[in-house]
Parts: C-alpha cells; sequence; structure tokens
C-alpha cells in the first residue's frame, strides 16, 4: 500500500517520532477545524491517514493499517475510541475522537464543504464531533475498526490544552 500518504497533525509543542513516512501539518494558530478542513481538501486526490502527534503506534503500523485499509479500501476508516467504548468493529458509529483515521481518494472535498456548512458555534474545537456530524447528514458508511491500531498518549491533548487519559484496548 505505497499508495497511501500519512499526515501527522501538530501545533508543533510536542516531540513525536513516527517511523513511517509522513507529512507534518502545523496549527500554528490553534485552529482545529480549520486545519482539519484545509487539510481534508489537500488529501481529495489521494488515499490517506490522518494522525494526530499524540499517540503510539502499534507495532508494524503501516502493514497492520494496510491490512485493514485493503479490506476495507472504499470507507472511511477510524483506528481510535473513546477509553470507556470498547466494541467490536461496526459500521456507522460515533468517531468519538478522530486520532487516527483513514480516508479513501475523492471524499476529502466533500466533507469539508460539508463540515463548512453544518458548522456551529458549539463545535468549537471539536472537530471530530462536526465530522461525525458531517457523516452522518450525508450517509457516508464509516467504519470503527476494532481492536484499536493506536493508543494516546497521558498528557496535554493536542487541541484542547486539557490532559487527558484516553488509554485504550490496543492492538
Amino acid at each position: 500500500m505505497n499508495d497511501i500518504k500519512f499526515y501527522v497533525r501538530t501545533t508543533g509543542d510536542r516531540k513525536f517520532n513516527y517511523d513511517i513516512p509522513h507529512e507534518v501539518i502545523l496549527d500554528t494558530e490553534r485552529k482545529p477545524i480549520d486545519s482539519f478542513i484545509n487539510l481534508l481538501e489537500k488529501i481529495d486526490g489521494e488515499q490517506a491517514v490522518i494522525l494526530e502527534d499524540d499517540l503510539v503506534l502499534c507495532d508494524n503500523f503501516v502493514d497492520e493499517i494496510s491490512k485493514v485499509i485493503e479490506k476495507y479500501p472504499n470507507d472511511i476508516i477510524n483506528f481510535f475510541t473513546r477509553p470507556d467504548r470498547y466494541f467490536t468493529t461496526s459500521y456507522n458509529n460515533v468517531f468519538s475522537y478522530n486520532q487516527c483515521t483513514y480516508y479513501p481518494k475523492g471524499i476529502g472535498k466533500y466533507l469539508a464543504d460539508k463540515m463548512r456548512e453544518i458548522r456551529k458555534p458549539y463545535h468549537r474545537k471539536m472537530y471530530g464531533m462536526l465530522l461525525n456530524e458531517a457523516l452522518n447528514e450525508s450517509g457516508i458508511r464509516h467504519l470503527n475498526y476494532r481492536p484499536c491500531l493506536v493508543q494516546h498518549v497521558d498528557g496535554l491533548s493536542l487541541l484542547t490544552g486539557i490532559v487527558y487519559n484516553r488509554q485504550t484496548i490496543y492492538f
């Protein structure tokens, strides 16, 4: 799956070392929804996995994620969940967090436009909530893959500055 591109979103405050080929998407203005929407437009013509900078990746991450993507190549796939929620692989459940998600080619611009259309003040920094609403309103199939292929590092959340412990059942 050499044609999958990996993008890592960061504010630049945290050090990370992902041993995978990736492009860093820097959000120095701390506008998570705007930077996320802009990234969705950027990835429209490619298969992409968007990661955040506060994760531990499973062993053989690229191989493991590639196996799942080969099985579900046309679906948006979330590889992470809330720590208090564990369920089996299933379609169209809530994307609680969007810390490691695969997007097939040709969906990014549509989702970006839909997110702009339905954006409300209560979304504030919660781009995952806005994405979830866009997916549901559009009827786009999205898959929560389990077990998780990434683990959240304890400490400050990338975008909210709040300390979270989001440990999940992990591959």
